[in-house]
């Protein structure tokens, strides 16, 4: 709670209140300040301590996020995996998980999500153009990340996602 000379206290939410409104929490700031351990703490709080299933994805191509939660032997990509409870410090309420943004895996998955058929699903995957405009073109990383930060809003599978975004110049850019 904060307030200035004259003015009405102002509330801001705690993690209780942001796990019961289902939203995301962006992690942002320049590089080198601890957005990732600072996403992988806020994760690892609002599993222990409040329940639900909570998830952290990191979009920052660095993808030092299972190191940040101590797990640094667990292999972790485009999927979304569950961190197993024992590995954890304390017995959580709820369930911890996390993923890395992998810019290749989610166009491949959007294609075929959106494919009409498996033919034509392959031959897209196939084409050189296509294969090139995912891999080499500009923004093509902030476009899926905001593609999958919504997928991942809308699909209602987590109670609260926490992601921890590139240094800020970039971070800007996913938004």
């Amino acid at each position: 709670m904060t307030a200035g000379a004259g003015q009405e206290p102002v509330t801001t939410p705690g993690l209780d209140a942001l796990l019961a409104s289902k939203e995301m929490v962006l992690v942002c700031g320049s590089g080198g300040v601890g957005k990732t351990t600072t996403a992988a703490a806020i994760g690892l709080q609002a599993a222990t301590e409040l329940g639900g299933r909570v998830l952290v994805l990191t979009v920052d191509p660095a993808r030092r996020l299972a190191d940040a939660l101590g797990l640094g032997g667990v292999g972790v990509g485009n999927s979304e995996v569950r961190v197993d409870p024992a590995r954890l410090p304390n017995r959580p309420q709820g369930e911890l998980w996390m993923a890395m943004l992998d810019t290749k895996a989610s166009w491949d998955d959007l294609i075929a999500r959106h494919a009409p058929d498996a033919t034509t699903r392959e031959a897209i995957l196939a084409n050189p153009l296509y294969q090139n405009i995912t891999s080499r073109f500009v923004h093509s990383h902030e476009y899926i990340a905001m593609e999958r930060l919504h997928d991942l809003h809308a699909s209602g599978r987590y109670d609260l996602v926490i992601v921890d975004t590139p240094p800020s110049r970039h971070a800007l850019d996913i938004l």
